[in-house]
């Protein structure tokens, strides 16, 4: 991890904000995925049957 994010251009701080920007990215596609799945995944019936 220390080696990726070293290998990241710019000073300290862009490197920081790239990291957090790519973090806040990676929660919403991962929350686009559980809902894109849930969605797919959905019976529509009720829970155990």
């Amino acid at each position: 991890m220390r080696r990726l994010f070293d290998a990241l251009p710019g000073p300290l701080l862009v490197r920081v904000l790239i990291v957090v920007v790519l973090v806040v990215v990676a929660l919403i596609l991962l929350g686009l995925l559980f809902e894109w799945a849930g969605d797919l995944l959905d019976t529509g019936g009720t829970v155990g049957f």
